[in-house]
C-alpha cells in the first residue's frame, strides 16, 4: 500500500490529530513512521529510550485467501500493526503467536450484521482486539 493511503487509513480509524496509537497488541506505533523499520525515536511520554515504531498495514487474511484480489484489499479485511508484529503474523491465520499469546482470525461481526465482508483478531479469550472491535467502526465501502 502507498504511504499517502496508508496514512488516510490512519487518519479515519485513529483521527488526523493523533500521531501516536497503539496495535491490536498493544505496541506502540508512530504515524509518520508508516513503512519505516530503521528510525529510532523516543515517545512523548514513554521511558525515555529509543524504539522503532514503523508500522505496515496488515491483511488480516492474506490476498491468496480472496479467489478475486479487490476483495482481499477491502479496509474492513486491513489492520494498522506495528512492523515486526506484521511481519511475524504473516499470512497465519487459523492461529499465531505474537508475545507469548495465541491469536485466531475471524469474520467480523460488525462487518457481517451490516452484509459487508470484513475480518478481526480475537485473542486468547475469544475478545475482539482490532481497530474494528476497539472503536465500534467500519468502512461502509472501499475507496
Amino acid at each position: 500500500m502507498e504511504k499517502e493511503e496508508a496514512l488516510a487509513l490512519w487518519d479515519a480509524i485513529y483521527g488526523k490529530n493523533n500521531e501516536w496509537q497503539t496495535d491490536c497488541f498493544g505496541t506502540w506505533m508512530y504515524r509518520n513512521d508508516y513503512g519505516d523499520t530503521e528510525t529510532m525515536r523516543k515517545r512523548p511520554g514513554g521511558d525515555g529510550k529509543n524504539y522503532s515504531y514503523g508500522w505496515e498495514i496488515d491483511h488480516i487474511r492474506p490476498k491468496s485467501d480472496f479467489k478475486n484480489e479487490s476483495d482481499s484489499n477491502i479496509y474492513n479485511n486491513y489492520e494498522p500493526m506495528w512492523w515486526n508484529h506484521n511481519r511475524v503474523k504473516a499470512d497465519n491465520y487459523t492461529q499465531f503467536t505474537i508475545d507469548g499469546k495465541t491469536y485466531t482470525v475471524v469474520k467480523c461481526d460488525i462487518c457481517s450484521k451490516n452484509s459487508l465482508l470484513g475480518y478481526g483478531i480475537t485473542d486468547e479469550d475469544g475478545n475482539r482486539i482490532d481497530w474494528k472491535a476497539k472503536k465500534g467502526k467500519y468502512f461502509i465501502r472501499n475507496k
